[in-house]
């Protein structure tokens, strides 16, 4: 196997932890997405911030889940890849989660600034590493980037329910990104140079 291929070993050898862990992310994802539409003015450890607290430890958590696939990774660049984005998303969800005390307005260039650099991320990332179906990850990538800059621009709006949308969007998006790739490396494992 070439250098490059086994950057995805890790998806390979476990490929049905990758898959329940994709499903799993659309299901809490999507909930909480409809969640935010169904009932926008819940009100969560303080009345102004929807449904953020439960989206920022689900950030967190996917984030701790990332760091894990980074020491799973056999090489250094997969470490370097997985541990970029999971550390982003760790402390993003941190930052969430501390400043609910404060205005939700604070946190719109925090969410902004995260869902696109998430999203540059992911796709800047595809040019480096080849893999298997990456229009699932690209798809993401510019999800992640239009809602960042829905959020920045304040259009449909920046109240709190939104910002809980759209994270809650990208992590299910992010979710079926990941178990497209695993399913896709599942079933055809060889990796052309």
């Amino acid at each position: 196997m070439s250098e490059r291929s086994t950057e995805l070993e890790q998806y390979t050898e476990k490929s049905l932890w990758y898959t329940s862990r994709g499903v799993l992310m659309i299901i809490i994802g999507g909930l909480i997405a409809i969640m935010c539409i169904i009932a926008p003015n819940v009100q969560m450890l303080g009345e102004k911030f929807s449904w953020i607290p439960v989206i920022g430890v689900i950030v967190f958590l996917v984030g701790c889940l990332r760091c894990l696939d980074a020491y799973m990774a056999k090489t250094l660049q997969g470490f370097l890849l997985n541990m970029q984005g999971g550390v982003l998303d760790v402390v993003v969800g941190i930052f969430v989660l501390f400043s609910i005390d404060g205005e939700p307005g604070d946190l719109v260039l925090l969410i902004a600034g995260y869902m696109v650099t998430q999203g540059v991320l992911r796709n800047i990332l595809l040019s480096v590493v080849n893999i298997r179906n990456p229009k699932s990850n690209r798809v993401t990538g510019i999800i992640s980037v239009v809602l960042g800059i829905l959020i920045w621009l304040g259009w449909p709006t920046s109240a709190p329910w939104f910002l809980a949308f759209s994270l809650s969007v990208d992590i299910a998006f992010r979710g079926w990104a990941v178990m497209m790739l695993a399913s896709s490396i599942k079933n055809d494992p060889v990796v052309d140079d």
